[in-house]
């Protein structure tokens, strides 16, 4: 790949990677002043040019170094000077004692996905590259991945509600520096990126001392990982073929899976099931490989226990089926103002919330909240018998429902059509997302 020919090559990845094309608001871009942060920008200022996208650059000073303000400033000089719409989004701690790069990161991603989030922006652009990649794979094998793991990053992923997009990932570094070269760009170096203190810099050093093994390469090690993540997407497919195939998955925000769904299922799938049942039903949170292993055998290998909890779901068994719902009495549980006019809302990214009539002012500020045993108290002698007789106590009380000060206003997914005692319940409807953090998935 040359330099002139990388801005083709990378319209024809944004093309792939936004099939429907970008969202309306416009997509922004993380630029830290790097090299691969700014042969990004750069691409995506041509290619939105070309296509009439808004485009809005984002960076992050975290002041963990006194530089960190002025490179920023930097940043912003650059690429303002090329019409370039930029924000600098300031980190202010608390800096933890260890794990520092870790936290750095997370405040970046919560900064950009809190902005992102206030400008309706529905896609945010990564810089990470090549050997991002293959380093990211060889850290992850250093801490016992599995194939899942090793996989590393994908270039389309989602953050909640934000699509995080990495249009670099099969592109050298160096490539990209001479792209910058030609465009007459500058970048700023990381020190940190050469403080063999991190992680990272030693794992960069070992990926180095790979590629000279005789018969080796960063294109053959790529080529691994290809494979890698080759045969995790095969088990994907398989994996929500057999929750099709064998689970029911309720409106109401839970799923059954038959008892004997998973006998001689080999475990790599078996996990990827379970995996995939306790994201939907708890909230799409991350789950550590290991905490999941031990849940499945103490629940369907060993068999020694018929009910455990884990990242916000509850795996019980109920008949001759498993029962995955949101764990009961879960602390936490958002609250959301609804504002009038916005039409729609995400609850516990697990249920869409729609408001059929936004144009129509509502008559008072609104909640989004738990229904909890004292709603579901209130709608008991309104709700709808058949819908109340099928589900667990624990199912009902984390259904989502619309709050005025103390009183439940609607419940749409327990009560059908309007009432006279919840006058609003009909201007609203509920939508269990299920596998809404899975891309590209239809539910």
């Amino acid at each position: 790949m040359t330099a002139s020919g990388l801005p083709r090559q990378f319209a024809l990845i944004m093309q792939e990677l936004l099939p429907d094309g970008a969202p309306p608001a416009g997509i922004a871009v993380a630029v830290s002043g790097g090299s691969d942060s700014m042969a990004l920008a750069l691409l995506s200022a041509q290619w939105t040019a070309k296509s009439g996208i808004p485009l809005f650059a984002l960076s992050v000073d975290h002041g963990l170094r006194p530089t960190s303000g002025a490179e920023a400033d930097r940043v912003l000089h650059w690429l303002t000077a090329r019409g370039i719409e930029t924000q600098i989004l300031k980190w202010d701690g608390p800096y933890p004692k260890t794990g520092i790069q870790e936290a750095a990161r997370d405040a970046r991603y919560r900064l950009m996905q809190d902005y992102c989030a206030r400008h309706g922006i529905g896609a945010l652009l990564l810089g990470h590259q090549l050997e991002d990649q293959l380093e990211t794979m060889l850290m992850r094998l250093s801490k016992g991945s599995g194939l899942e793991g090793l996989t590393a990053m994908q270039m389309k992923s989602r953050l909640e509600e934000l699509s995080l997009l990495r249009p670099l990932l099969s592109l050298r570094r160096e490539v990209l520096r001479n792209f910058l070269r030609a465009e007459k760009q500058d970048w700023i170096d990381d020190p940190s990126n050469e403080n063999p203190v991190f992680t990272r810099t030693r794992v960069g050093a070992v990926l180095t001392e790979l590629a000279q093994l005789p018969g080796s390469n960063l294109d053959s090690i790529a080529l691994s990982l290809s494979r890698l993540q080759r045969a995790s997407h095969s088990l994907d497919i398989l994996a929500y073929q057999k929750i099709r195939e064998s689970c029911e998955i309720s409106r109401f925000g839970f799923i059954r899976l038959p008892r004997a769904a998973l006998d001689g299922c080999p475990d790599e799938l078996a996990l990827r099931v379970l995996n995939a049942l306790i994201r939907c039903v708890g909230g799409g949170q991350r789950i550590r490989l290991q905490a999941l292993e031990q849940l499945y055998n103490r629940l369907f290998q060993e068999k020694t226990e018929k009910s455990a909890t884990l990242a916000g779901a509850q795996v019980q068994a109920s008949g001759p089926d498993w029962l995955a719902c949101r764990e009961p009495g879960r602390a936490g549980l958002p609250e959301t103002e609804v504002a009038p006019g916005e039409g729609g809302w995400i609850w516990d990214n697990r249920f869409l919330i729609t408001d059929n009539t936004p144009e129509q002012l509502l008559p008072e500020p609104l909640r989004l909240a738990a229904l909890g045993e004292d709603g579901g108290r209130q709608i008991r002698d309104h709700a709808d018998e058949s819908f109340m007789s099928q589900l667990p106590a624990k199912v009902r009380h984390s259904l989502p429902a619309l709050w005025s000060g103390e009183e439940v206003v609607a419940a749409p997914l327990l009560m059908t059509g309007k009432s006279e005692h919840f006058p609003l319940n009909h201007r609203f409807s509920m939508e269990f997302r299920a596998f809404y953090w899975i891309p590209g998935s239809n539910s």
